[in-house]
C-alpha cells in the first residue's frame, strides 16, 4: 500500500512538472527484463564484458548508442561556438 501511494505521488509530481510519464512506465516494465538479460549475457561470457564486442551486430549497436549520446552534445557545442563568433 505504501509503494502504491509513493508511485501515485511520483506520478502526480511528474504531471505537475510536465515530465513525460510514458518513458518511466516503459522503463519500469522493461528494466527488470533488460537487467536479467544483461546478467545472462555476462554469465555466458564468464564475467567478461568483452562478450558484447564479439559480434559485429553488437559492436554496431554500441557504436550507434554512443553516437546518439555524444552527437547532440557536439552539435550543441558547435552551435554555441558559431553563436559566439557571430556576436
Amino acid at each position: 500500500l505504501v509503494l502504491l501511494y509513493a508511485i501515485g505521488v511520483i506520478g502526480v509530481l511528474m504531471r505537475r512538472f510536465d515530465f513525460p510519464t510514458a518513458p518511466v512506465v516503459v522503463g519500469m516494465i522493461l528494466g527488470p527484463l533488460a537487467e536479467a538479460q544483461l546478467r545472462n549475457a555476462i554469465s555466458i561470457g564468464e564475467g567478461s564484458p568483452l562478450i558484447f564486442l564479439q559480434r559485429p551486430m553488437s559492436i554496431t549497436m554500441l557504436v550507434l548508442i554512443v553516437g546518439v549520446l555524444v552527437v547532440p552534445h557536439l552539435m550543441n557545442r558547435r552551435a554555441k561556438r558559431r553563436l559566439a563568433e557571430v556576436t
